[in-house]
């Protein structure tokens, strides 16, 4: 009991010390931050402070997880909710940050991964930051990871606590099946294939794809864009009002 009590004050009192790196570090790095508006930016900087203290970040190989570590990969989750009531998460709120790719089980040169069973998520950090320094190639961990966690996390909430609707995310399933099958058989010719895997990787690819190269994603795949739009409740081309 006394430990919980001790939690609760160090909750309180984190966001404090991280509220003077956060509008710093989001305009240096991402740039979906960048184009909102001023009072749209206002919510954001207030969205990433109220998340932020409900996670819990470990190191692994570093001395410290950095301000700069937390505000930008506490902004992917930001952003990917930012048209949603439901902005902050529970079952994964575990995050753990590594200098470095690395090996996990059989899988080698890792940028990052859910832990389903352990309920974390890993980072990282180098790739965290390409991520954000390179804004338009579909490829961002931070964003994919936690695409992961929501979508997990979500099958294990009562209905008026989900991320998402239940019936947009049939129908994001409905349209995303039909990419995967052609990704599947070889007739791709927009989208990463690594998408066609799973309907998990395929949700994590929209997601990465949808704010990362969004006119090319609506241009090519105008229904799987609408419907992912639809999920999110957000149009990223909407630059500074993306909200719907």
């Amino acid at each position: 009991m006394l430990s919980d009590l001790f939690d609760s004050i160090r909750r309180s009192i984190f966001p404090l010390n991280l509220a003077k790196d956060i509008a710093p570090t989001l305009e240096k790095y991402n740039s979906y931050y960048q184009n909102l508006s001023l009072e749209n930016k206002l919510i954001f900087k207030r969205r990433l402070l109220i998340a932020s203290a409900t996670l819990d970040f470990t190191p692994n190989s570093f001395p410290k997880v950095t301000n700069e570590m937390i505000v930008l990969i506490t902004s992917a989750l930001v952003q990917i909710t930012f048209g949603l009531k439901n902005f902050k998460i529970s079952r994964f709120r575990n995050i753990i940050v590594v200098p470095h790719n690395y090996n996990f089980l059989h899988f080698q040169n890792l940028l990052g991964h859910v832990d389903y069973e352990e309920k974390c998520i890993v980072l990282s950090w180098p790739s965290v930051k390409e991520g954000y320094i390179i804004p338009d190639d579909a490829m961002n961990v931070a964003l994919h990871e936690i695409a992961h966690a929501l979508q997990e996390e979500n099958r294990y909430r009562i209905l008026f606590n989900k991320f998402f609707e239940n019936s947009k995310m049939e129908a994001w399933k409905a349209e995303a099946a039909k990419k995967l099958w052609l990704i599947r058989k070889g007739k791709n010719t927009f989208f990463k294939d690594y998408g066609g895997i799973n309907m998990l990787e395929m949700f994590s690819v929209s997601i990465e794809t949808f704010f990362e190269q969004p006119e090319g994603f609506k241009e090519h795949l105008p229904e799987l864009y609408a419907r992912v739009s639809e999920l999110l409740n957000q149009d990223p081309l909407r630059k500074e009002n993306p909200v719907l």
